[in-house]
């Protein structure tokens, strides 16, 4: 089977002042032109008016069952563990990690993506999370999202990670000054092609740090083998040179 060079289709990419709370979409998930046996599963409203019952601050109760994609596939979003003092549930507007902490960076839980039929012969998968910091941090410790398939407990890492895309929000008085937040798109891309057996279920799990804010998520699947899934933004010539910088700071910290 040849490989093929994953292309990202992007309506905006763009690096811009604008509103913690709505200024959202320059980072939404975008369209993949994937081919062979595709599905596409998208969660775009993660609010309490579409999700009652789903949590309230701090977060540390159960959901009462996973979240349904609300575009395409049948996949579904699932609280998989709690941080410190509280947890990831639905607030007005989008997935919050929940707690009482101000120290930059505390764990607040863990949610995972699922299918329990995917593709046949699935070999490619991507995860999109739109994702706004707090204190500078949104996924914790940047640890990026983990694998596992057909009911393991594999921790398998992305092939290919990106940080797609920035939206500039506000900024934070930290220890070392005043600091940028953004929101962010980071992309996660799996080859599977090595794995010899048919994978018949998956999960995709990432922590997030304490009180960052989950916007939106999509999850695609392939049949067909992909590389060079998610560029790093420095070849990315569409990407403004603030957000290269931005990049460099966190994989800095991290």
């Amino acid at each position: 089977m040849n490989k093929q060079t994953l292309t990202l289709i992007l309506s905006t990419v763009v690096v811009a002042s604008a509103n913690a709370q709505t200024a959202v979409g320059a980072t939404a998930p975008v369209a993949l032109n994937l081919g062979g046996v595709t599905q596409t599963d998208g969660w775009t409203d993660l609010s309490a008016a579409s999700n009652p019952g789903y949590g309230a601050f701090p977060g540390a109760g159960p959901w009462p069952a996973p979240i349904e994609s609300n575009v395409g596939g049948n996949a579904q979003l699932a609280k998989v563990a709690n941080g410190a003092g509280g947890g990831p549930f639905i607030a007005t507007g989008s997935l919050y990690f929940g707690g009482f902490s101000t120290v930059p960076n505390t764990f607040g839980g863990t949610v995972a993506v699922r299918d329990s039929s995917p593709v046949a012969g699935l070999k490619t998968l991507v995860l999109q999370i739109q994702i706004g910091e707090a204190s500078t941090y949104d996924l914790w410790n940047d640890a990026g999202a983990v694998l596992s398939y057909n009911g393991g407990s594999q921790s398998v890492t992305a092939n290919f990670r990106s940080l797609f895309a920035q939206q500039f929000i506000g900024t934070v008085n930290m220890p070392t000054g005043t600091e940028n937040l953004y929101n962010n798109l980071h992309a996660f891309q799996w080859d599977l092609s090595s794995i010899a057996e048919p994978i018949t279920d998956f999960s995709i799990s990432f922590s997030g740090a304490q009180h960052a804010q989950v916007y939106g998520l999509q999850l695609d699947q392939s049949s067909q083998v992909y590389t060079d899934a998610v560029p790093e933004p420095a070849t990315m010539t569409v990407l403004a040179f603030g957000a290269m910088a931005a990049f460099a700071r966190r994989r800095k910290k991290a």
